[in-house]
C-alpha cells in the first residue's frame, strides 16, 4: 500500500485525528471565498428593481444580461452546490463543526439566490421586485469570516 492510501479502518475520527478536517474545511472555504465577487456581481447585475427611478421589469442597456451572465450563474451554481454537499459529507472535529455547518448554510443560500435571481432576470413575467445587495458584509461577511476562522484553527 502507497503513502497515499488509507486502511479502510479509517474512519473520521483518524480524519480528525489527521488534521485533515481542518485543512479540508479550510481548502473549500477558501475556494468558496473565491467565487464570492462573481456571486455578487452577478446578483447586483440580476437586481431588476428595487432602485428609485427604474419601473419594475424595465432594465436599462447598460444592465442588460446575456450568455455570458447565464454561463456564469451556471458555474456559480455548479461550484457552491459542490462545495456544499462536500461540506455536507464532511466530518469535522466538534470544535470546527458550528464552521462546517455555517459553511454549509452560507453555500445553499448563495446557490438559492443565484439560481432564483438567474430565473427572475431571464424570466420576463416574473420581474419583480428583486432587489439582492451584500457587498461584503452579511452573507459574504460571515463566509470570509468562518474562512479566516478555519485558517486559524488548521495553523
Amino acid at each position: 500500500m502507497g503513502w497515499f492510501a488509507r486502511t479502510r479502518r479509517a474512519d473520521s475520527v483518524a480524519l480528525a485525528e489527521d488534521g485533515l478536517s481542518a485543512l479540508t474545511l479550510l481548502a473549500v472555504l477558501e475556494e468558496a471565498v473565491s467565487h464570492l465577487s462573481a456571486a455578487e456581481s452577478l446578483l447586483e447585475r440580476c437586481a431588476v428593481a428595487g432602485e428609485p427611478g427604474h419601473p419594475v421589469g424595465v432594465r436599462p442597456s447598460d444592465r442588460r444580461l446575456g450568455v455570458a451572465d447565464a454561463r456564469q450563474g451556471l458555474r456559480l451554481r455548479i461550484a457552491f452546490t459542490q462545495l456544499s454537499r462536500w461540506l455536507d459529507g464532511m466530518t469535522c472535529e466538534p470544535a470546527q463543526e458550528p464552521l462546517r455547518a455555517d459553511a454549509s448554510r452560507l453555500l445553499r443560500f448563495y446557490l438559492l439566490m443565484v439560481t432564483y435571481a438567474l430565473d427572475a432576470a431571464f424570466t420576463p413575467p416574473a420581474r419583480q421586485h428583486i432587489a439582492i445587495r451584500g457587498g461584503r458584509g452579511g452573507a459574504a461577511g460571515r463566509l470570509v469570516e468562518l474562512r479566516d476562522l478555519a485558517r486559524a484553527a488548521a495553523e
